[in-house]
């Protein structure tokens, strides 16, 4: 579907998902003649995680953003199958190394059901998306809106990020991930 999803906790605090950052992206984007596409935020609540969302919901009046706090498996499930473009934001705007993405699972897992990730150039994110290959990495907003862009617009583009991207998201399988500590035990690295 025309969709756009980000995934991760709702807060503000030490490991913020920069939501509201992802939010203003996308009413840029609308404001300048996006039509048709939406923009889902799913994700756990915390202490303080509701206001967050009234936070953010507030910023979103009239624009087509749906909100799902404290998903099910099986709605995440739903919704990563249904998305075409998957967007990460976790560390904009960050010093402390400890409030970017340490690994990333949810890009992973987003890539594993055919999104084509859009994801923030810090942390574990780059470790994770090959630029240009199995998605795009940004460093600045205007990044997040060209790239994102250049996927709607190319129907193509985006049909061979998200091929690449469920094949790149294998190398984070929980098989391929016992057979690589077996071979640095073994000495075989």
């Amino acid at each position: 579907k025309q969709t756009i999803l980000t995934v991760g906790r709702f807060f503000d605090s030490l490991h913020s998902k920069k939501q509201e950052v992802l939010v203003e992206s996308f009413k840029k984007m609308v404001e300048d003649g996006l039509k048709e596409w939406r923009f889902q935020l799913a994700g756990g609540t915390t202490k303080g995680g509701r206001e967050y969302i009234a936070k953010i919901e507030s910023k979103a009046v009239g624009l087509p953003i749906e909100f799902y706090p404290d998903a099910s498996f099986s709605q995440l499930k739903k919704l990563y199958g249904e998305a075409s473009i998957y967007w990460h934001g976790a560390g904009y705007g960050e010093q402390d190394p400890k409030r970017k993405e340490h690994f990333g699972i949810s890009t992973v897992e987003a890539m594993a059901s055919g999104c084509a990730p859009v994801v923030i150039n810090l942390g574990g994110q780059k470790e994770i998306v090959k630029q240009g290959k199995s998605g795009f990495l940004w460093d600045t907003l205007d990044d997040l809106i060209s790239y994102t862009a250049r996927i709607i617009e190319d129907q193509n583009l985006r049909q061979k990020l998200a091929k690449e991207a469920i094949k790149r998201s294998k190398i984070f399988s929980k098989s391929k991930f016992c057979q690589n500590i077996l071979s640095v035990i073994n000495g075989n690295h």
